[in-house]
């Protein structure tokens, strides 16, 4: 036992005085985080739910995108103290708008044809009983500025009228969503056949 003792001292020596020029033969896994003692609950009124009904295809535009009837719901965050948070947007059907990702996508005919897609627009914002704006970010948190529209590729805070570029903690958040629906022009689509409008996008709080 000695003997084996003394060669793997050696040999950890030996590797201890090698020349500095040689690469490092190990690397660093670091596991971080923040722990946070609030907790915040997302919710959208009508159950999240924008239900347009049935739509005759005679009624879409043929050389230009369809707007359909908007339709505003309510979105609120509840956390059990105030908390800076944002709101990331996930598009569950991706790839499949008609703007080349501006917008969260409708899904696809026959595989290939992008139905549409919708968007958001945030307003009358409350925070703690108090106007408050929407701020989006474009660089996951770098920088952060004034904004209504609620798209895909943007991450979301909540800020003061005062201070459009720093977001600020709330405890309990009530504003507009005005979500805005578009089918892609009718000459690009297969019609023959009734068509799901398949749109589904999930708000992530991240603290």
């Amino acid at each position: 036992m000695m003997k084996k003792y003394l060669a793997a001292l050696s040999a950890t020596a030996l590797i201890g005085i090698a020349p500095s020029a040689l690469a490092a033969s190990t690397t660093e896994l670091k596991v971080t985080g923040i722990i946070t003692p609030a907790a915040c609950v997302p919710t959208l009124s009508s159950g999240g739910i924008v239900d347009h009904g049935k739509i005759s295809s005679k009624d879409l535009n043929q050389t230009k995108e369809t707007r359909l009837t908007p339709y505003t719901l309510q979105f609120s965050v509840n956390c059990d103290s105030a908390t800076v948070f944002t709101l990331k947007p996930i598009d569950n059907r991706p790839n499949t708008d008609h703007d080349n990702g501006e917008l969260f996508g409708l899904g696809k005919i026959n595989g290939d044809q992008r139905l549409g897609g919708f968007q958001g627009y945030f307003g009358n914002s409350v925070a703690d009983g108090v106007p408050a704006i929407t701020l989006g970010s474009t660089n996951n948190g770098n920088s952060w500025s004034k904004v209504s529209g609620f798209y895909p590729y943007m991450l979301y805070a909540v800020g003061s009228p005062a201070d459009q570029a720093t977001p600020i903690a709330v405890k309990d958040l009530v504003t507009d969503l005005q979500v805005q629906t578009f089918i892609a022009r009718a000459d690009s689509l297969d019609l023959g056949n009734e068509v799901n409008i398949d749109g589904s996008a999930t708000l992530e709080i991240r603290y």
